[in-house]
């Protein structure tokens, strides 16, 4: 057993990241596929759709494969990956610990090792810094604790206006709940393409749809995450909903797969589904390679949207990291077609303390609508996070 521990901490160490990467926890989001139609569209598109499919079709088999074999669960010593990696020579015996009277009384807190269980090498405790670091909505999504973030961005384009964006993202949990309920408010949609936006940013604020409700989190569910939700969307008229987001993540060899699904049902806007597939790398100590897919249904669109992404993050410092990114945007409405494809470099700053981020993101986009021609555009973008781990 103790060699077999050695060997799980030999590999978490050659996925290491830098540890002067700042330490926050945080986590993942949801989303599960809608239909699929006729495919009927050009060259580009099918190639487009076809990437996006295979991949999730590809991360599928992995997750198959990975309930047909359960692995024993290992309690992560640290999830925020805040432990030092084990020096190169040294083989790292597991440590013995006493679980406290919380653990035992608290089935919260097995679930969340559950989830986990031996997904505790570090390429993960390097994915998690990253998603906190880049305010990625995956780590809005997995967080367990009380967390707010407010982003505002403007973008400029040749020949448009100046586009305003406003996304607010709260979790609090509510006392005496041992963190198994939360209040949530959600406004502004991450996944937005449709180049609308506001005038500026008091009225992207104003504009937003807010989603507002209460959260659980379901005790004994193995290493899945599953969360319940009620709520009301603040828009117009008030539409309630309930929903259920759920979480695993697998180490096919040397990936980290996370899988995120999630349905809700609004008594006016009729079904929403989402899935989302990501893939991580850690190629040196400076770089992860993340491949996402995602799959959205609205009822109130009457349409399947599907978005692949490839990213390569690049720590430059401890305040300092780069992201490129290249990917598609693709719908079928009426057939498949690819609606945009896309490729930006996001240059992040920590600029103040552990809470006020800064992000420069120049931008390529060939959009169908202007036959593909390359159009150039600038967004600034200014992220404030509160949280017990950006304190």
């Amino acid at each position: 057993m103790a060699s077999r521990n050695s060997g799980l901490h030999s590999r978490a160490r050659l996925l290491t990241f830098d540890q002067d990467w700042p330490k926050y926890e945080v986590a993942p989001i949801v989303r599960p596929a809608g239909r699929i139609p006729y495919l009927k569209a050009g060259r580009w598109s099918r190639a487009g759709f076809c990437l996006v499919a295979a991949t999730l079709l590809a991360g599928s088999s992995v997750l198959a494969a990975d309930l047909d074999a359960e692995r024993p669960v290992a309690r992560r010593d640290d999830v925020a990956g805040e432990a030092a990696a084990p020096e190169p020579d040294k083989a790292v015996e597991p440590v013995a610990r006493e679980p406290s009277a919380d653990v035992h009384a608290d089935g919260h807190t097995e679930t969340i090792h559950a989830v986990h269980g031996g997904i505790s090498s570090a390429v993960e405790r390097s994915a998690r810094r990253i998603d906190a670091f880049f305010a990625d909505d995956r780590g809005y999504a997995d967080a367990t604790e009380s967390y707010a973030r407010l982003s505002l961005q403007n973008s400029w384009e040749s020949g448009e206006d100046t586009r305003s964006e406003a996304r607010v993202r709260l979790r609090i949990d509510l006392p005496g709940t041992r963190e198994r309920l939360r209040l949530f408010v959600e406004g502004g949609d991450p996944d937005d393409v449709s180049g609308e936006g506001s005038d500026s940013i008091p009225n992207a604020l104003d504009d937003n749809d807010y989603n507002i409700g209460l959260e659980g989190q379901i005790r004994g569910t193995g290493r899945w995450d599953l969360r319940p939700g009620v709520g009301v969307k603040a828009a117009g008229p008030a539409d309630p909903f309930v929903r259920l987001r759920a979480i695993r993540y697998a180490e096919p060899g040397d990936w980290l797969m996370r899988f995120a699904a999630g349905a809700a049902e609004y008594l006016d806007d009729g079904t929403e589904l989402q899935t989302r597939l990501d893939f991580d790398r850690r190629i040196n100590p400076g770089w992860l390679f993340r491949s996402a897919s995602r799959l959205r249904y609205r009822d109130s669109k009457d349409r399947v949207e599907a978005r692949q992404q490839f990213t390569l993050f690049q720590k430059l410092s401890g305040r300092v990291g780069l992201a490129y990114d290249l990917g598609l945007d693709a719908d079928d409405d009426p057939d498949w077609d690819v609606d945009r494809y896309y490729t930006q470099i996001r240059a992040r700053f920590r600029a103040y303390e552990k809470w006020l981020f800064v992000e420069l993101r120049p931008e390529l986009l060939f959009r169908e609508e202007d036959d593909y021609d390359a159009s150039f555009r600038f967004s600034l973008r200014v992220d404030i996070v509160f949280g017990e781990r950006y304190r």
